[in-house]
């Protein structure tokens, strides 16, 4: 079996546009490992289905290895890759840090992230995905993997986030023809065909994505949250009163005072913290969205108050205890 070598990536621009397909890697730093046991694939999976949710993802396909990780990812309306990528990244690595006593970054600082070309290269991708265990160090049975989505394809039993439909749909739901497909990749040339760094797909493909990221990235009237549907909008605006309840319940004070004003080292300082970090676990909002809610006067100050709740273990344990409608 021959794996393409992937190409190093020099901060190129990322690709990030709505109903797209990427697959995405991201690496421990310096060869670490960043899944030790089934326990750990089981909370990065956790954490993967809730961002996945909350941004509108479809999970195609999954490979966690020792040492780095693949995804089969697809966007909807909103293209918010990274930043889904940044909050699982960022949750993930606080869960393996205190489980197993460590500090520091566990990933390195930037995830690679091709846009697919779907139509030709769906399930190419799946099968590369899948089959990365028989080509490890220490090589696995990719089809009895436990870190991997190959056994629910092939067994059946698969969690309902796991998107099966489409790729089974090319074998008309046949789970041995996808099987007997995945195990050609064992003896058959199984490349990606990398382009520019940045697409799994031909020029032509390429040339369409430039297009698209072009027409995203030019000048708007409006900001980007003005762009959203309106029911999309006020749904989010209703998501975000019922967590400011909850924290204000949970706190024994009034909605009004958390949503303005300044109060130092007090109780309500300690409700305002709760109530941006349930802001942004609850919500597909940028550190901006958040900052203008809640009239702070600035992104900084959002991650202040984050950084605050996720150094106090008691404030953790008491986010937990907060119940949104």
């Amino acid at each position: 079996m021959v794996f393409a070598s992937l190409p190093l990536m020099s901060r190129p621009l990322r690709i990030d546009l709505p109903f797209s397909l990427y697959h995405v890697i991201s690496r421990s730093n310096s060869g670490e490992c960043a899944f030790l046991d089934s326990r750990d694939h089981e909370k990065f999976l956790s954490y993967l289905v809730e961002y996945a949710a909350l941004f509108s993802f479809k999970i195609h396909a999954f490979c966690l290895m020792s040492t780095h990780f693949h995804l089969l990812i697809e966007s909807s309306d909103q293209p918010r890759l990274s930043e889904l990528m940044r909050r699982l990244l960022t949750a993930y690595t606080v869960y393996f840090n205190r489980r197993h006593k460590r500090h520091g970054h566990l990933f390195q600082g930037r995830f690679k992230s091709y846009c697919v070309d779907k139509a030709d290269y769906l399930l190419q991708v799946s099968r590369y995905i899948h089959l990365n265990p028989a080509d490890a160090p220490s090589p696995h049975d990719p089809e009895n993997y436990s870190g991997s989505s190959l056994r629910y394809y092939i067994r059946g039993g698969a969690p309902e986030w796991l998107y099966e439909k489409e790729i089974l749909g090319w074998f008309k739901l046949d789970r041995k023809k996808y099987a007997r497909f995945v195990r050609e990749g064992l003896t058959e040339e199984n490349v990606l065909p990398i382009h520019q760094q940045k697409f799994i797909g031909g020029e032509p493909f390429a040339r369409r994505i430039w297009q698209r990221l072009q027409k995203a990235t030019e000048p708007k009237d409006a900001p980007d949250a003005e762009k959203k549907p309106p029911e999309l909008a006020r749904a989010e605006i209703a998501r975000a009163e019922q967590i400011i309840e909850a924290v204000a319940r949970r706190f024994d004070c009034a909605p009004s005072l958390i949503k303005g004003g300044r109060y130092g080292k007090t109780p309500l300082s300690r409700a305002r913290s709760a109530a941006i970090f349930l802001l942004r676990r609850e919500l597909p909002w940028s550190l901006g969205q958040t900052a203008a809610y809640l009239s702070l006067s600035n992104e900084l100050s959002v991650l202040y108050h984050i950084r605050k709740i996720k150094s106090d273990e008691l404030m953790m344990e008491e986010m937990e205890k907060i119940k949104i409608v």
